[in-house]
Order: structure tokens, then C-alpha cells, then sequence
């Protein structure tokens, strides 16, 4: 049972999340905290909207992983923005049920869990929220004039906008962003609070054991990840075919999506059938690595990204779109080389003075390496993310420590003399 999780010697965490499908970067962080709170001793129970990614990690989890599907978003990340009543009500049940510790939003797409934060405050349970993308800007929908056109409009629209979204910010204990540009961002769009704010980067585990060798042949030019319009390869197709480099180098696709069909349309247009390979998805990418001189993502919109860390992790060298926390990510051009998004001729260049310097691919591979071990060390990221969970529920146990003592005191036997006997 949830109400057997021993609150004495460990915590147990509400992990508010929504998956419509896929295995992404958020679920893959999602999966990361869940398995730090549980090597930890603490109990999770996940409150899911969306597809359930957590079975695998059940089986060794003693009881103290629960899955619920509540259902609070839908299948497009809506259903739990407005502040309703009706829905604040059923998430209060819920929590109330539940009584977690603190509760852990999993927040993207400007915060689809609005009405289950209050019903958590609500509920007494401390918040902890964490942005996984970059905000998007508030569109700025002509304000009317009013009065005969003689008085401008006030901008409500944006106002209110803006309000919605800074309120479950205003609840949190601590809100937690994955890059320092996904948080300058709600700052600076939302007025997120910045004391309650903090970075925490993804983590990638430094390889284990011996490098597969890399198969002889041509240089190649790889991307690993979901085949999706968000990565924009059409733009990386084109620059492809701009080079002249000989030998001719190949393009390496790993993975699967909805843009597969018709980027294979492209590469066939653009004269590329047999210099263009797709590999389909792969649970193990380090041999898909190992067989790759550069790694290129063309985003133009980007928080962070756990295929460049992984690429950076394997010692390889980075071309990455100066796009969100990319830059961050490869420390400004020191362990990756930048590119303005969305620029054909840019990235083509700047391929072909990778692909014609080996020793540049090299160092900058060495100083990804080494960066990766340092600013992304997970054992360092499970601590972050524990330390920061712990700190939002020490009031909370600090009041129930106090009001425990002060009921101790009321009730405690004090003896009395009896005159006379």
C-alpha cells in the first residue's frame, strides 16, 4: 500500500508527468529522476497522463513504484490549463488520497499542469516544478481600441497570459530548468521568481568498456534521435549534398519517425540514393556513434540535447544550431562548433572543414569527452536533483516535527504531590 512508503527514513514523491507517445529526451529524464529517488529509498508515485514508460523499472522496485493513469492531459498537452474547479476538486482528491511529500511537476510546453499545482498547495503538499523545453513566446493578439478607437487597448491578452502561467510558478518550493537558457527565458517571458530557480543539466553516462571499432570506409556525418519536423534533417539533407569533399562521405540516420517518407523523397530530389543510410531505431548507441566522424543537429528550437551529450560522451565531434542551450551545451564553441539555425550554407561549411581536418575533429571529440565526465557525471545529477527535492520538504517536516512536539507537551503526565499523604 502507498500509506506503508516509511516516511520516518525516506520520502515519497508525486511524479506528475504527461508522455503522448514515444520515447523522447523528457521521458528519458523522466525515467532518470524516478530511478535516483528510488535508489535512494524513497517511495514514487507516478501520476500519469499518457503512455506508461515506467513498467521496466517496476519489477525491481520493491512496491515502492506506483503507476496511476489520471488522465489530466489529453494526447495534445491540454485539459489542465485553466484553473476550473471541477478539476482542482478531483486533483485535490487525489493528493489527498495519495499524500505524498512533495510533489514533482514534470512541466513543458508552458505549463500543462496548472489546475493539479493548486489542488497540490491545496492539499499541503509542497511543489517542486521543472521546465524540460524552452518557453514559448506569449502571442501578442491586437488589443482593440475601445471608446470610438480614441483609447488604445491594455493588452489584457498578454497580461492574463502571462499570469496563468507565472501562477504555478509562484507555488513552487524550487523550479528546476535543464539549461541556463530555458531559464533566462521564463524569467525573462514570465517573471519566474529567480530564487527559486535552478539548472540542473541532463546527465550521460561515460562508456563502459572498450570502444567499438569504427568500420573502414568513408568519413560519415550521423544523427541519432526521433525522425521528427522539430529537427529540422531537411535542412541537414541539403547542406549534405552541397559537399564536394572527396572521398564522397555518407550520411548515417539513426532512428525512426513521421518525416522518414518524406525525407527520403528529398534525398532521392537532391541526387543522394546510396550516399544516404538509415538504420532504424537502436537501444544501443554506442556502436552507432563509434561508426561516426561528426554529429549534426539542426534544431531550431532546443532546451538541450541528450543525443549530443551521448555524441560528446562517445568522443565525437559536434555540430550543433546556436539554437536555446545548445551553445551552453558545447561550451560556447569550445567542445562543438555552432551554426545559425536553418543556414544551408553555413552548416555545409562548416562540415566540410570538419570532414578535411582530422586533427580538429579530434580535439574537439577530446574536450567534448572530458566536459561530458565533468558537467554531466549522473552520480553528481542524482545528488542535485535529491538535495533539491529534500530542501522543498523540510518546512513541511519541520511544522509537523513542531506540532508533534507541542502535542506531546500538552498531553505529557506531569505528577503531582497530594497533600497529606
Amino acid at each position: 500500500m502507498i500509506n506503508d512508503i516509511p516516511r520516518e527514513t525516506s520520502l515519497h514523491v508525486a511524479l506528475v508527468v504527461a508522455h503522448p507517445g514515444g520515447i523522447g529526451g523528457l521521458e528519458r529524464a523522466c525515467r532518470f529522476v524516478t530511478e535516483t529517488m528510488l535508489s535512494a529509498g524513497w517511495g514514487v508515485t507516478v501520476a500519469l497522463s499518457g503512455q506508461d514508460i515506467y513498467s521496466p523499472v517496476t519489477w525491481a522496485t520493491r512496491g515502492r513504484l506506483r503507476v496511476e493513469t489520471v488522465g489530466w492531459v489529453d494526447s495534445t498537452i491540454a485539459g489542465d490549463r485553466e484553473y476550473r474547479l471541477d478539476r482542482i476538486r478531483r486533483s485535490h482528491r487525489w493528493f489527498r488520497r495519495v499524500r505524498p511529500d512533495v510533489a514533482l511537476f514534470v512541466q513543458s510546453s508552458n505549463t500543462p499542469f496548472r489546475a493539479a499545482v493548486i489542488a497540490a498547495r491545496l492539499a499541503g503538499v509542497p511543489v517542486v516544478v521543472t521546465h524540460r523545453t524552452m518557453p514559448w513566446p506569449v502571442a501578442d493578439h491586437g488589443s482593440r481600441r475601445h471608446m470610438f478607437g480614441l483609447v488604445p487597448g491594455l493588452g489584457l491578452y498578454r497580461r492574463k497570459a502571462v499570469l496563468k502561467t507565472r501562477l504555478t510558478a509562484m507555488q513552487a518550493r524550487a523550479i528546476v530548468y535543464n539549461s541556463h537558457a530555458v531559464r533566462e527565458g521564463y524569467e525573462r517571458i514570465y517573471g519566474y521568481p529567480r530564487a527559486r530557480g535552478r539548472v540542473i543539466p541532463n546527465a550521460v553516462a561515460a562508456p563502459v568498456g572498450p570502444e567499438p571499432r569504427r568500420p573502414a570506409g568513408p568519413p560519415v556525418i550521423g544523427f541519432v534521435g526521433r525522425i521528427g519536423r522539430e529537427k529540422r534533417l531537411d535542412v541537414l539533407l541539403h547542406a549534405f549534398a552541397r559537399l564536394r569533399s572527396s572521398p564522397a562521405p555518407r550520411l548515417v540516420l539513426v532512428g525512426e519517425g513521421p518525416e522518414r517518407p518524406a525525407l527520403d523523397r528529398l534525398a532521392s530530389e537532391l541526387g543522394l540514393v546510396g550516399r544516404v543510410t538509415w538504420t532504424g531505431p537502436t537501444d544501443d548507441v554506442r556502436p552507432a556513434y563509434a561508426g561516426m566522424d561528426v554529429v549534426v543537429l539542426c534544431s531550431p528550437r532546443e532546451s538541450s540535447s541528450n543525443m549530443v551529450l551521448e555524441a560528446m560522451a562517445a568522443g565525437r565531434a559536434v555540430v550543433v544550431t546556436t539554437a536555446g542551450g545548445l551553445p551552453e551545451l558545447v561550451d560556447y564553441g569550445r567542445c562543438g562548433l555552432l551554426v545559425p539555425p536553418l543556414d544551408i550554407d553555413a552548416l555545409a561549411g562548416t562540415l566540410a572543414r570538419l570532414l578535411a581536418d582530422q586533427a580538429l575533429r579530434t580535439e574537439l571529440g577530446r574536450r567534448a569527452a572530458e566536459l561530458a565526465r565533468t558537467r554531466h557525471d549522473p552520480q553528481d545529477i542524482r545528488r542535485q536533483w535529491l538535495d533539491t527535492l529534500r530542501s522543498a520538504t523540510r518546512a513541511k517536516r519541520a511544522a509537523k516535527h513542531a506540532s508533534a512536539a507541542n502535542k506531546a507537551r500538552e498531553y505529557r503526565f506531569e505528577p503531582r504531590t497530594v497533600h497529606g499523604v
